[in-house]
């Protein structure tokens, strides 16, 4: 049976036996990144999309990223974790020694083919760069706020809808399909990109208004792939035709990437 997982800088620990000091800066002050992403077939399809993204926040942010292992068999979830390190409090970065890179592995389970939503009162605060830092308490937050729903959407300053709590949003009018622009401080999620690939999404700004009169909501993440909204503030809706074809064509795509995966593995 698959169990729990966890490599640090490329060594295999026991899950039991894996600590970081309270000194570490991700403890501190939440100074670290992190990506969370799913196999398909048994396969990490899009991992090199999540790692550039990683890797691309680490140089803006001066991290540095160790070994990553990422063993196991089967459908997992793996969650990458960077820290900067141990250093005291208020130490400058020049004077810190080498991070850390955390690597968890444990079984997929059941996947969601749809969620129930709420917009959530706890804005975006206005933002020109968006990494997916350690520093998650706002979006766990807005989480926390609607409880009774599998995922908040949040608005930014304007009263926009940005995004949902650990998602990205769209809708679909008249068989077109938008999501707001990443300039109202959504993060550049890597579905969202496949998503926009596969379906040639516009960015739009998308109000309150506009969301609840869409033909269709569907939410993007790197666990759910595509999940069709099935109520909004406990307003029924049905999972339409443009959600239903872009579920299956990511995952179809996903799967397409997973073969080429284990193809390459099997000729290495």
């Amino acid at each position: 049976m698959f169990v729990r997982t966890v490599w640090i800088d490329g060594k295999a620990i026991a899950p039991e036996e894996a600590r970081v000091s309270i000194f570490d800066r991700a403890f501190l002050y939440g100074d670290g990144l992190f990506e969370t992403f799913r196999t398909w077939d048994g396969e990490l399809a899009d991992m090199d999309e999540h790692l550039a993204r990683l890797r691309a926040s680490a140089e803006a942010l001066k991290l540095r990223v160790g070994a990553i292992a990422i063993p196991g068999e089967g459908e997992r979830r793996v969650k990458v974790i960077v820290t900067r390190g141990e250093g005291g409090i208020g130490v400058p970065f020049g004077t810190l020694g080498a991070g850390r890179t955390i690597v968890i592995v444990e079984p997929l389970g059941v996947v969601a083919e749809t969620a129930t939503v709420a917009i959530v009162d706890w804005p975006l605060p206005r933002r020109a760069v968006v990494h997916k830092t350690l520093a998650y308490l706002d979006p766990l937050i807005a989480r926390e706020l609607t409880r009774d729903t599998d995922e908040a959407i949040r608005l930014d300053a304007d009263g926009m809808v940005c995004e949902g709590a650990m998602s990205n949003v769209f809708v679909v009018e008249g068989g077109r399909v938008i999501t707001p622009a990443l300039g109202t401080g959504a993060l550049a999620g890597v579905t969202r990109a496949q998503v926009i690939a596969l379906s040639g999404a516009r960015e739009e700004v998308v109000s309150v208004e506009r969301l609840r009169r869409a033909d269709e909501i569907f939410i993007t993440s790197a666990i759910r792939g595509v999940c069709g909204v099935v109520a909004l503030d406990s307003d029924s809706r049905a999972v339409g035709p443009v959600t239903t074809r872009l579920r299956e064509a990511h995952a179809a795509e996903m799967r397409r990437r997973a073969q080429i995966v284990a193809s390459r593995r099997d000729r290495g």
